[in-house]
């Protein structure tokens, strides 16, 4: 939520959207650039442009969420507003480490002799992936009980504070892919999936990995409606045969 919230304050910002700010015309955020060319940086280039104005969004979600969740957790001391204001900071630094540098030549002839540069975010999707991998492959169990700063989980790294790129979590998410009564989970053994499909019910995600089954089934469907005057449709009735692809 911490990362949407930026990405949609900032780009409203730079659309003009909100009156409470505009674009970035001192770029803040030129130290989290990820450009490693070292020839890019020695060009002769000015500031201009739109810069996405993302210090201004990231305050605001900092304001929206955070402080919130520093009052709940004063208040019942429940790691959970812990966990979340983490998670949030995580978000937000998703957006501002992989903002980029987009430059205009300027010159004679179409020389590029001299460059107006702004920094630009990331389409939404591209953050939204690099947290989704961050949350396969660095999420850290932490402790139920917390002061002020999480702790995590294993004794032999609790003295390591948590990374500004490792999301936090309490417990453990239950398999959802095995039925289990007792947690009222139902599994996936039987569910009709899609194949050669990339959205979440797709065979390959849905199946976990135990793959699955496929038969074929004669459906009736309505076909060739027609529009009749006044006022009905009417359609004939086609059969055909589908591929039905269940998991295992």
């Amino acid at each position: 939520m911490s990362a949407s919230i930026v990405h949609s304050i900032t780009k409203g910002c730079n659309t003009g959207n909100l009156t409470d700010c505009g674009c970035d015309s001192k770029p803040g955020m030129q130290r989290y650039q990820a450009d490693s060319d070292s020839a890019l940086s020695r060009d002769q280039f000015s500031w201009g442009g739109c810069s996405d104005n993302v210090p201004y969004g990231i305050r605001y979600a900092r304001r929206f969420l955070d402080e919130w969740e520093q009052k709940q957790f004063e208040g019942t001391k429940n790691v959970a507003h812990l966990v979340r204001r983490h998670n949030n900071f995580v978000g937000r630094e998703a957006i501002a480490q992989n903002i980029r540098r987009q430059c205009r030549c300027h010159g004679v002839s179409g020389s590029c002799e001299f460059k107006t540069c702004w920094l630009q975010m990331q389409k939404f999707s591209q953050v939204a992936d690099t947290l989704k991998k961050r949350y396969d492959h660095f999420a850290v169990q932490v402790t139920r009980k917390a002061n002020k700063r999480l702790r995590r989980k294993e004794r032999t790294e609790r003295k390591i504070p948590l990374r500004g790129n490792e999301m936090a979590y309490v417990h453990r998410s239950p398999s959802y892919c095995e039925k289990n009564v007792t947690a009222g989970i139902l599994g996936t053994a039987g569910r009709e999936c899609i194949h050669n499909s990339y959205s979440s019910e797709s065979c390959d995600l849905l199946c976990c990995g135990r793959g699955y089954n496929t038969r074929l089934e004669i459906r009736q469907t309505q076909c060739e409606c027609k529009f009749v005057w006044c006022c009905e449709v009417k359609c004939k009735t086609c059969t055909e045969e589908v591929a039905v692809h269940t998991c295992k």
